[in-house]
């Protein structure tokens, strides 16, 4: 192995609350806009939003390391950029669709639904409430596809603390070594994400403050589609 595993692990450690600045903004509204948040479910939807992390991390270790250090000379910052702002703006366009899915949905079937389809099944369904757009407010709706997903996206966003990750990757020849780097990596993160565990704890008849949650994620869905996604990708370099 070209590094030695404590390499990764320590530079993960070292930058993990930079990590949790860019996730908190995605993660923190969604986790805490929920209705009946358990320790399960909150355990499971922060589960799925760190896998989709470790996924997207994955991909591009294994990426840097197949095309060697031929990938430092496109992969650089402009391109990093340019990346970055497709993944938030697709990450804002999830952000709002959840947002606003269940409200939609709830109009349209006239009953008040609240987190369609958060739990995952397809539960028991009115007729007048299946067609196919119906079953897409639903799934934009789900809980747990947008933990996923966001988590997807914000492994994408290269931010300083990756750029040393990157350059090891690449350097290490190997796909399999780029993974376990990139791996490693994010395991030196997750002990800045373990505050989230004490969610659950929070008094459960706050709803203002639920209420506050929703619109801090659909106003940060609106400014990662528009002024950190679409328009830096329209008019940036």
């Amino acid at each position: 192995m070209p590094f030695s595993a404590a390499e990764p692990l320590a530079l993960g450690f070292s930058t993990g609350s930079f990590c949790v600045m860019y996730c908190a903004p995605v993660l923190l509204p969604f986790l805490l806009g929920r209705e009946g948040s358990t320790h399960r479910r909150n355990a499971a939807l922060t589960g799925l939003f760190l896998a989709g992390r470790l996924a997207a991390y994955a991909a591009v270790g294994a990426a840097l390391a197949a095309a060697g250090m031929l990938a430092m000379e496109f992969f650089d910052p402009v391109f990093s950029r340019r990346l970055s702002t497709v993944a938030y703006t697709f990450c804002g366009l999830a952000l709002l669709a959840h947002g606003f899915a269940p409200r939609l949905l709830a109009k349209k079937c006239g009953a008040a639904i609240q987190g369609a389809g958060s739990n995952g099944a397809a539960g028991k369904t009115s007729p007048s409430c299946a067609t196919p757009s119906d079953r897409i407010l639903r799934f934009a709706g789900n809980d747990f596809v947008l933990a996923l997903f966001a988590g997807l996206c914000v492994g994408l966003h290269i931010c300083p603390p990756l750029w040393t990750a990157c350059f090891r990757a690449a350097s290490s020849g190997l796909p399999a070594y780029g993974v376990l780097y990139f791996a490693l990596f994010y395991a030196g993160t997750l002990p800045f994400f373990l505050p989230l565990a004490g969610i659950p704890f929070l008094p459960k008849k706050l709803v203002f403050f639920r209420k506050m949650a929703r619109m801090t994620q659909i106003l940060v869905g609106a400014y990662f589609f528009l002024l950190a996604g679409l328009i830096p990708f329209a008019f940036g370099r």
